[in-house]
């Protein structure tokens, strides 16, 4: 079943929603990363949230930054996400595991510690809008909700949550809901999504339970508030934008004498995705075809 995210408007027109599923994303990114359980929760549910961020801009190739820079053992995480439905991600210590809390879930809170959430959105085209906030809990919804309203001035709840067995990620997503800015001024509707979220129980059981139907899930949730569906679903994936002209790109940054050390002393060059720990290897014929490049860029026309 293929992820998806769904944006829908609710209570006459008042009240955006937006439902995600990462689950077939967070899988790949436990792989391609060698996720522990507790760094899959907190990637799966960063990569939720960075979609859900992403699915108000207004321009397709619209992205947003989620980054996390914490005191806590996990040392931080970053999402890149876009309104094309596009994710990647990485933890900074992926192999993190604890001890469970005492109520028996992932101590998420211990893990990450104080910090800060940053969140940069870039809309393709001018400079891009960055804002910062302290961390609240360190468990993902309720610090971008806080960054919502800080920073954007949104009456906003955010749900994320995950199903997870030794056998790995049985569902994965969140839930985006938030006052319009045209109604924010209305009291009743703010008391209103305050209420009805308030109410909002298992939120991670009802994922799995309505997995592949994120209709059903915000019927499920908000059914007294009418959810009304904007448009089909669309797909959302994990996807990394690296390539090896890319990588070309980085070592051409580097310099032609670099370039001839690195020739010299390792006999080519190795480079690590950090979003999707994909590796490009370069041999010294690779670096010396560079080195040509940079230096025709240096000869001046006679």
């Amino acid at each position: 079943m293929a992820d998806q995210i769904l944006r829908a408007v609710a209570a006459g027109g008042g009240i955006r929603m937006v439902a995600v599923e990462t689950t077939v994303s967070t899988r790949y990114a436990c792989r391609r990363h060698g996720l522990s359980y507790l760094t899959t929760t907190l990637l799966g549910r960063a990569m939720a949230g960075g979609l859900l961020l992403a699915s108000s801009m207004k321009t397709p190739r619209a992205r947003v930054g989620l980054r996390i820079r914490c005191q806590g053992p996990l040392r931080g995480l970053t999402v890149d996400a876009g309104r094309d439905g596009g994710v990647r991600g990485y933890v900074e210590a992926p192999d993190l595991e604890l001890a469970l809390a005492p109520g028996g879930g992932f101590d998420l809170a211990r893990a990450v510690g104080r910090g800060h959430l940053q969140i940069t959105r870039d809309e393709g085209s001018g400079d891009p809008r960055q804002s910062t906030v302290e961390l609240v809990s360190g468990g993902i919804g309720d610090d971008l909700a806080a960054y919502l309203f800080h920073s954007e001035q949104t009456p906003s709840a955010v749900f994320v949550g995950e199903r997870i067995t030794r056998k790995g990620i049985r569902c994965s997503g969140g839930v985006l809901a938030q006052v319009l800015p045209r109604a924010a001024s209305e009291p009743a509707l703010v008391e209103l999504l305050e209420r009805e979220c308030a109410a909002v129980e298992g939120f991670s059981r009802q994922l799995e339970a309505h997995r592949g139907n994120m209709a059903a899930l915000l019927q499920s949730l908000f059914g007294a508030l009418d959810p009304q569906p904007l448009a089909a679903p669309q797909p959302v994936g994990f996807h990394c934008r690296c390539t090896v002209s890319r990588c070309r790109g980085a070592l051409q940054l580097l310099g032609i004498q670099e370039l001839e050390e690195m020739i010299a002393q390792d006999g080519g060059a190795e480079m690590t995705c950090h979003f999707c720990a994909e590796v490009y290897r370069f041999s010294g014929a690779d670096l010396r075809e560079v080195i040509r490049g940079l230096s025709a860029r240096t000869v001046k026309p006679q």
